[in-house]
């Protein structure tokens, strides 16, 4: 049977196959309290084929199992060796196993980080400064015997070399595409 023609019926029987009581689906259907005529539309009859028929899809829909499934593959396969089908048995075989949790796609997952490299020791101290802050800045150059520029940017001059306690370190030069690095 089709769905009811009046749409109050139709969320009535909805309603009641969802497991609430008629005097429920009666007032949830759009209509006003009352039992009696509840009792009344829960017995109309086209009312009853709807719920009926709704009970059976659920039904069918809730038969539709693993189990279900993997007993009609164990058939394909059967099928497939007796007629001597080799792909559709590996199918078969494959998708069992799949759905038994026996086979699991790999899946290849990248990460990919990408690193700064500062040009200098002044971008380091610029960058701690626009990070932390300026005093901070001021006070790590001063640990390792350097001063905070504040009016350097880096297009300003070249690379420097800076002399961190007795070894002179050469600054890096950024990479071709710029100064970033992927690892």
């Amino acid at each position: 049977m089709p769905v009811l023609p009046n749409q109050r019926h139709e969320k009535f029987a909805q309603l009641l196959a969802e497991g609430k009581s008629a005097a429920e689906a009666y007032v949830l259907a759009g209509y006003r309290a009352n039992r009696h005529n509840a009792a009344r539309l829960k017995s109309f009859e086209p009312v009853r084929q709807r719920l009926l028929e709704i009970q059976t899809a659920g039904a069918n829909r809730a038969e539709i199992t693993l189990a279900g499934v993997l007993s009609e593959l164990d058939q394909a396969i059967e099928i497939a060796k007796a007629k001597g089908q080799p792909n559709a048995l590996v199918n078969a075989a494959q998708l069992r196993a799949k759905l038994g949790g026996l086979l699991v796609e790999k899946a290849q997952v990248e990460v990919t980080t990408e690193q700064y490299e500062p040009a200098d020791a002044q971008e380091v101290l610029h960058r701690i400064a626009e990070r932390v802050s300026v005093e901070a800045a001021v006070t790590l150059g001063r640990c390792f015997g350097l001063e905070f520029d504040p009016t350097w940017s880096p297009a300003s001059e070249p690379i420097p070399r800076a002399r961190i306690g007795q070894r002179l370190i050469e600054e890096r030069r950024p990479n071709a595409n710029g100064r970033k690095r992927e690892i």
